[in-house]
């Protein structure tokens, strides 16, 4: 997902029981903590008398603190009127749950000390993951810090520390997804490659007292130098993948004239991974030039192109695409259903971040509304599920200071 302002400050257990499958196979100062609650009137298209997007009320809750707090804001679960702050404190990365309404810390759980990276809060708060690199050792490790039980698993360890991997959550936070970067020039473009899965409903004690997690893993055939996608469903259950090589448009070019092995490889694939089954299916192309995928949904994959917004409808089988609308200079968010398109735009000269929705019916899309608008240094969107979006923002102030803000826009 593109960025398009300075973004949010960026940032021991085993995990057992795997299965492997291949896809070859399957084709500091003072602090001040703020809420507010702001109800909105409904919204009509008024050119084709359809309801639009509905944002029945915001809630909002601030941290005053400083421009160099190493600070994590979230959401909590959806109806909780909670937020979720991590903070870099004196002993380490410190886990709160807050109450917006009272602003009081309903649960504390201090989750490291080390240095880590690549932090992503699951959406609904409950897991954190992270990458951590071990006092004794230069290789760093992937963990999941379980907020509820105060407890961490360690999910891997590699020994190479120039490898890179990528995350993303499932939306509704109970599935967590690692892949390889293909892109990484410090690794054979050949080397084979998987998407693991790991299923946080599946964390238990063992008989020693230990917490252990599922994984599975889906092993790719490394055909060169790629950039790879991998989108998971609002459940979990389905993962789009895509690996397109840097060659790709040239590939596609009628007068291209190496011989049918070379342009295999230098083409882009598709696949659909199911967990669950622990399969792997071969999708059909469905782009003739290199593409950015956005979302999978029910309604289909959403992916950019020449700063258009296109859906494909059904990726699985007999793919169809249709042109929606432009996106250029936006950042797109879409909720699992696929029926509700969030826009974030920057106006006032970089200075107001502005929200806008489209809702489709069926594949039409009705007019964009602007939803939210708020003056902000930088930001983005956390999460949009079929119920609310979750923004996080902040803004400087004088002396150094800097407003922290993560907001839920219901509908």
């Amino acid at each position: 997902m593109s960025k398009l302002k300075k973004r949010w400050m960026r940032q021991s257990i085993l995990a057992m029981s795997t299965v492997i499958v291949t896809g070859s196979i399957l084709c500091g100062c003072s602090r001040q903590e703020m809420t507010r609650t702001i109800s909105l009137p409904d919204i009509e298209d008024e050119g084709k008398g359809i309801s639009g997007i509905v944002i029945k009320n915001i809630q909002e809750y601030t941290y005053g603190g400083h421009s160099e707090d190493n600070l994590r804001l979230a959401w909590g679960k959806t109806g909780s009127n909670t937020a979720i702050q991590l903070r870099y404190e004196e002993e380490g990365y410190v886990y709160r749950k807050i109450d917006i309404n009272t602003k009081e810390t309903i649960s504390k759980e201090f989750m490291d000390d080390r240095m880590v990276s690549n932090i992503q809060i699951a959406p609904g708060g409950r897991y954190v993951s992270y990458e951590a690199e071990p006092a004794k050792k230069a290789s760093p490790e992937l963990v999941v810090f379980l907020a509820e039980e105060g407890e961490h698993i360690v999910l891997r360890e590699w020994n190479e520390s120039l490898q890179f991997f990528s995350y993303i959550w499932s939306d509704d936070g109970t599935k967590l997804f690692s892949w390889q970067d293909g892109d990484n020039y410090a690794f054979s473009p050949d080397t084979d490659w998987c998407v693991t899965c790991y299923d946080m409903e599946t964390v238990k004690q063992d008989s020693n007292g230990g917490l252990t997690i599922e994984k599975k893993e889906f092993r790719m055939e490394g055909n060169g130098h790629a950039w790879r996608h991998v989108l998971p469903n609002a459940d979990g259950t389905k993962v789009y993948v895509r690996e397109e090589y840097e060659s790709f448009s040239d590939s596609k070019e009628k007068e291209y004239s190496e011989n049918q092995e070379i342009k295999k490889k230098k083409a882009a694939k598709n696949w659909l991974i199911m967990p669950e089954k622990q399969e792997i299916k071969k999708l059909q192309e469905y782009a003739d030039e290199p593409v950015n995928p956005v979302k999978y949904t029910k309604k289909g994959l959403y992916f950019q192109k020449e700063g258009k917004l296109l859906l494909v409808e059904n990726p699985e089988d007999t793919p169809s695409v249709k042109e929606l609308f432009r996106v250029a200079g936006m950042e797109v968010n879409i909720c699992g259903n696929g029926d509700h398109i969030f826009l974030i735009e920057w106006m006032d000269d970089l200075q107001s971040m502005q929200l806008s929705g489209v809702k489709l019916e069926g594949t039409e899309p009705t007019a964009k509304q602007a939803l939210y608008k708020a003056s902000f240094e930088g930001g983005d969107c956390i999460s949009a599920d079929d119920s609310a979006i979750v923004l996080q923002g902040y803004e400087y102030l004088e002396n150094d200071r800097c407003n922290f803000k993560v907001m839920e826009l219901g509908y």
